[in-house]
């Protein structure tokens, strides 16, 4: 009895078990919108905002781990994104946003990508496309006259005046939003607060110190508030009383860092004997401002961490670089600047330097040794950055290729000898940037000899620029040399690059 029991148990139990039944995971589903961000063109310094969704079409909690953004070039301060504004956790349906900020700070396309991590096994980690190009348009640009005004010592129920300029030295419309001024003994005669400025223009804002109390100086702050994209906060600081005795801090640069320099090459800028008077204790630290304000016609380098004090620059081609820092210590009040500038020049007797006005293109910079082939085995280009020349013609290296657009590129040849180096400039590959001007300049025994413009119309055309023809080798003192200008564009489509 109680085995035919368990066998009708087990009967029952397998009837219930269909072979198509199984267990279904809830698990999450990561899906954004949109799938790529193109900012278009946004006028340089100026600031475009896009909001991604992140979505959770699963039937499990999506858990999201990271949030990260990979920029192309090296421009980290470019793109910005927001922190989640919810829980990392999303429920199944919902969704959470992230907002992606783009400010063009340069003359060029940009290219980044937000890669969201995941606990979707499908898709562990989602890549979002963005995309930007900045372009020229009318931007403002505030200058305060002073970074401080000092009424000096003013008796108990007396009044001293004081002044500083807001300059507009921008081509666009400088709006003044506010000018923000906490009650005290310091009070605005005139306020531009609402006027818009123009380029070029200034407004002269006067103020008033009337101490009426006992203490023995007072400090504070004038915060302008306006349109320019870079700074729409900046302020001047008021000081009366024993506050006359501010010291001011003081920028210092050790341009011994630009002695000797040949490009290409990446140095280090150092502003660490900047100095604090007012930090008599030494707690505080200063706040760097490092800008180049002056670079060559061919360069395209930038500091890529202004905020340091021992920021990297990259120094990609001949020509003159001004450099510019600014320290402000810890109570908002900044320094004069201070400069430095520097020639930099070549070590090679032959020096050749290439830049181009458009991006999403590649030029080529090409030297042809005379009685050679373009895209030959003796071509110092690309696929040959050091061909094997014989010693009498010299020691050539490519040493510097560009092929997202604008440059530069550089050709160096140490100790050209008795021959004609011809220089050319192929239009490699148009990705979409049409027509560019082309720059070339000429350095012989270290020193700028020429530099040639020419508009290339697009992908398989080919720039001969001219040909340096030496007459012997070069001295220290001299090169007997002639330079002929070809200045010819022909069609010329790329090869296949030689087997060398």
């Amino acid at each position: 009895m109680r085995c035919t029991e368990l066998l009708i148990f087990v009967s029952l139990l397998a009837a219930c078990a269909s072979p198509d039944s199984k267990i279904v995971a809830l698990s999450p589903d990561i899906v954004v919108a949109p799938g790529e961000v193109d900012f278009g063109p946004v006028v340089k310094l100026y600031s475009e905002t896009a909001a991604v969704q992140i979505l959770n079409t699963g039937r499990g909690v999506l858990d999201i781990d990271s949030i990260a953004l990979e920029v192309a070039g090296g421009y980290d301060d470019i793109f910005s994104v927001s922190e989640l504004v919810e829980e990392t956790k999303i429920a199944p349906g919902e969704a959470t946003e992230v907002e992606v900020t783009f400010t063009p700070k340069n003359y060029v396309d940009y290219r980044a990508r937000l890669l969201i991590n995941s606990d979707d096994e499908d898709q562990p980690v989602l890549s979002v496309p963005l995309d930007g190009a900045g372009v020229v348009g009318s931007t403002p640009d505030i200058n305060l006259s002073v970074n401080s005004v000092d009424f000096g010592t003013v008796a108990t129920g007396e009044t001293a005046t004081g002044y500083f300029t807001i300059e507009n030295v921008g081509d666009g419309d400088l709006n003044i939003d506010a000018l923000e001024l906490e009650a005290g003994p310091f009070s605005l005669v005139t306020d531009p607060s609402g006027q818009t400025i123009a380029g070029g223009g200034e407004f002269t804002v006067i103020v008033e110190y009337s101490p009426d109390d006992d203490e023995e100086g007072h400090t504070t702050d004038v915060v302008v508030l306006s349109s320019d994209p870079d700074e729409p906060s900046v302020s001047v600081v008021l000081l009366g009383g024993n506050g006359g005795d501010y010291q001011d801090p003081i920028a210092h640069i050790d341009c011994d860092a630009l002695s000797g320099v040949t490009p290409p090459r990446t140095i280090v800028m150092d502003g660490r004997l900047s100095e604090d008077p007012e930090d008599i204790d030494d707690v505080h630290e200063l706040t760097y401002e490092w800008e180049l304000i002056g670079r060559p016609e061919l360069s395209r380098t930038y500091f890529a961490n202004p905020g340091q004090e021992t920021p990297e620059l990259f120094i990609d081609v001949a020509g003159v670089y001004e450099i510019q820092l600014v320290v402000t210590d810890f109570n908002g009040i900044s320094s004069e600047p201070v400069t430095c500038v520097a020639d930099i020049t070549p070590d090679e007797q032959l020096y050749i330097a290439l830049s181009w006005d458009i991006g999403d293109s590649d030029l080529d910079l090409h030297l042809v040794p005379g009685g050679n082939a373009f895209w030959g085995c003796m071509d110092c280009f690309f696929c040959n950055p050091v061909p094997a020349w014989p010693a009498a013609w010299g020691l050539p290296i490519y040493a510097l290729d560009n092929t997202y657009g604008y440059g530069p590129e550089n050709i160096n040849v140490k100790d050209p000898g008795d021959q004609s180096y011809y220089i050319r400039v192929h239009y490699f590959a148009n990705h979409g940037g049409g027509a560019a001007n082309a720059t070339v300049s000429v350095y012989v025994n270290r020193t700028l000899y020429g530099t040639y413009t020419k508009e290339l119309s697009g992908s398989r055309k080919r720039w001969d620029v001219g040909y340096v023809t030496f007459d012997g080798p070069c001295t220290d003192e001299s090169c007997d040399f002639t330079f002929t200008v070809e200045d010819e564009v022909t069609d010329r489509g790329s090869s296949a690059c030689p087997d060398c």
